[in-house]
């Protein structure tokens, strides 16, 4: 029971913000509609917050009653309840954005912003339908016939009388429909809390309705243009309840118009310089500018992560001219896709690519023409990188360190550094991803191969965890004995092979990686075995 009505309190949820504003209801909700606005309106205008805005706006030159709603006018209702008139809004300042960006209404250049797009039409079709609907005697009523119809009969809301209804407009029915229903749903949780209180374990047939629907009517994940624009406007220090609802409309576009260009979800949302000089004119105050472009410095979540890894390159080349706000040209293109594929192959990818990787992924984008912001965002997005893959790190780690061995048994040296560095890198991606198992012989493995690529305190800590079964003076004693014993069998080879460079290396390597692991303050040893190890 426990667990059902917290699947039903969070199905409800949607429904719930709504009933937090209707406690005050008397007689019929749409009686009671304006007051409750008019209310809110006020109480929201009085606010420290808000009045503290309008005297900045004062100190700054402009007249807060030119941008502060108008409690009048059902102007809260709207904001908070109803779409905004986003039309009218975005013709004072975020207007261009919809002329800029589209060839028509809702027809993206370049098949860019098709998000941006579809909220355009959606606005202009609620609109449209708010007045088809006004002008049909019956339209208020069918729309409250139309939602009983539609949800179960616990969340049903009484129809008004005709006289009620010839006071209000359909934009202020959905209004009072989507409050009804969120009294009726914090009413119903409240109800069912009780149940589980009272260890009534059984539900109606008018409540297993309830948790029907709610489950058939769950919401995709996918994230909202409009909260997107909010929210980063937010961040930037605006408070868009205390403006009219056209003021607070063309900021909101403003901020769309760069949060809907960007292709790769939320990490990449930012502000640019020319539309916080807009959204500032608008606000009548200045903001806060070292937060605009904090989401051009995010790294993108795993979603997206992945999501750009799996791109063809057509569709990487879109995403990116998406994500900068133009075309790419051909050697820009070439270059976007000879970035991604860097260290392809390696099983280094995302979080686990090497500093030689990222660098040579930025030295390919920087010398095609891509700008250091760019360069930045392209990283970050996950559009010039891959996915990383612990298996495929595995195998590629042994083919180097393979290669690496058979150089250096022809006395190339340098090549041979090279290659052990290469497997060293894969390595990493190895001991960092937590689906692979890792055994002693492993941890043996990275020791040796870190150790041949001169990093030698990272080769002193996989030595140590090689030894995982044994503890305590155990452990030292078993490494001791490790080290001595093969520092005795190559010292021997290397006085029998004078010319051979891999036997000198070898020996000279281990030596070195005997400093470190002596040096390393997990391992505990008196000065007398230190002293031992460390003799030629």
């Amino acid at each position: 029971m426990k667990h059902l009505v917290l699947l039903l309190t969070f199905l409800l949820l949607p429904l719930l913000s709504w009933g937090e504003v209707c406690s005050t209801f008397s007689n019929t909700a749409f009686d009671a509609l304006n007051d409750l606005s008019k209310n809110s309106c006020e109480q929201i205008v009085k606010s420290k917050a808000c009045t503290d805005l309008y005297g900045k706006m004062k100190a700054a030159g402009e007249n807060p009653a030119e941008k502060a709603p108008n409690c009048s006018d059902g102007n809260s209702l709207a904001q908070e309840y109803s779409a905004w008139s986003y039309t009218s809004g975005c013709a004072i300042g975020g207007w261009n954005f919809v002329k800029d960006t589209f060839v028509g209404m809702g027809t993206a250049v370049a098949d860019g912003a098709k998000s941006v797009g579809k909220f355009v039409d959606d606005v202009e079709l609620e609109n449209a339908a708010n007045k088809t609907c006004d002008a049909d005697p019956n339209g208020k009523m069918q729309l409250i016939e139309q939602y009983n119809q539609n949800v179960p009969k616990l969340l049903k809301i009484a129809k008004p009388s005709d006289a009620v209804l010839a006071k209000t407009n359909c934009a202020k029915v959905k209004a009072t429909i989507k409050l009804q229903q969120g009294q009726k749903a914090d009413e119903l949780s409240l109800a069912l809390n009780r149940k589980m209180l009272l260890q009534k374990t059984s539900l109606t047939a008018d409540e297993k309705e309830v948790v029907e629907w709610g489950q058939r009517r769950l919401p995709g994940t996918q994230t909202s243009l409009l909260d997107a624009a909010k929210a980063k406007l937010k961040e930037v220090g605006v408070r868009l309840e205390c403006y009219s609802s056209q003021q607070a409309a063309a900021m909101v576009c403003e901020a769309i118009a760069e949060v809907g260009t960007v292709a790769i979800g939320p990490a990449g949302w930012a502000l640019k310089a020319s539309r916080m000089q807009n959204i500032a004119k608008i606000a009548g105050v200045s903001i806060d500018a070292t937060k605009a472009t904090s989401g051009a410095r995010i790294v993108a979540t795993a979603a997206d992560l992945e999501k750009a890894a799996k791109l063809s390159n057509v569709e990487r080349i879109t995403a990116a001219e998406k994500s900068l706000g133009r075309t790419l040209t051909s050697a820009e293109q070439k270059a976007l896709i000879d970035a991604h594929e860097v260290a392809a192959g390696t099983g280094r990818g995302y979080g686990s690519y090497s500093a030689t990787d990222l660098k040579n992924k930025a030295d390919i984008l920087k010398t095609a023409g891509f700008s250091e912001t760019e360069r930045e965002l392209l990283l970050r997005q996950g559009l010039a990188g891959s996915l990383s893959s612990g298996m495929a790190a595995r195998t590629y780690s042994n083919t180097m360190r393979l290669q690496a061995e058979k150089l250096l048994s022809s006395g190339k040296t340098n090549e041979a550094k090279q290659s052990f560095r290469s497997a060293a890198d894969s390595f990493e991606t190895v001991v960092n991803d937590v689906k692979l198992t890792k055994s002693d012989r492993d941890y043996w493995m990275g020791a040796k191969i870190n150790a041949n690529a001169e990093r030698y305190d990272k080769a002193a800590d996989y030595f140590i965890k090689s030894y995982s079964k044994e503890t305590g003076n155990s452990k030292s004693e078993a490494i001791y004995e490790a080290l001595k014993r093969e520092k005795q069998e190559l010292r021997t080879i290397s006085s029998q092979n004078p010319s051979s460079v891999a036997a000198q290396s070898n020996y000279q390597t281990h030596r070195k990686l005997i400093e470190a692991v002596v040096n390393n303050p997990q391992l505990r040893l008196s000065d007398a075995l230190k002293s031992e190890l460390l003799r030629p």
